[in-house]
């Protein structure tokens, strides 16, 4: 097989990603739900800057917003702001330890998370913040090396450059 751009494959695994965002589950579990979308868009940005990019992670987040019912565009901005920062030291990032890799992940889970509050404040200053709305950033990083060491093999296997 000859390699490719990978659309299709980066998207599919995005759309597969924004179902698990955006998937019931329990009220027990609710808070605990990893951030798919962070993830899967955090590796590809870590590994294909030229191929998903900051656009792509504002499309990602404008959908996003349009499935959970939010204010249009304050998760597009958040994952902007995401998308620019690994972007900014992705070839930096590419050669940090996994357990590196997992605090930064969580770091810029928190900062999605923030970021996402306080557009949704400006917009509606009823909005109050509490432990719960961070646990994803909890979880997530946990699920770090899982996402790389999958989306990697389905990379590779896809001959995606």
């Amino acid at each position: 097989m000859e390699s490719h751009s990978g659309r299709g494959i980066i998207w599919s695994s995005l759309l597969i990603a924004t179902l698990l965002q955006v998937m019931p589950l329990p009220q027990l579990l609710q808070g605990w739900r990893p951030d798919w979308v962070l993830l899967v868009m955090v590796y590809w940005v870590l590994t294909m800057p030229h191929r998903f990019n900051i656009l792509s992670a504002c499309v990602v987040g404008v959908l996003l917003d349009i499935l959970v019912g939010s204010t249009l565009g304050v998760r597009g901005l958040a994952f902007s702001i995401v998308a620019y920062l690994v972007a900014l030291q992705y070839q930096k990032l590419r050669h940090f330890a996994l357990i590196q890799q997992m605090l930064i992940v969580g770091s810029l889970s928190v900062l999605l998370h923030l970021v996402v509050f306080w557009a949704e404040y400006l917009s509606n200053p009823g909005v109050s913040i509490d432990w719960a709305y961070l646990q994803p950033a909890l979880i997530s990083p946990l699920l770090w090396p899982w996402v790389f060491w999958l989306l990697g093999r389905i990379r590779r296997g896809s001959k995606i450059r």
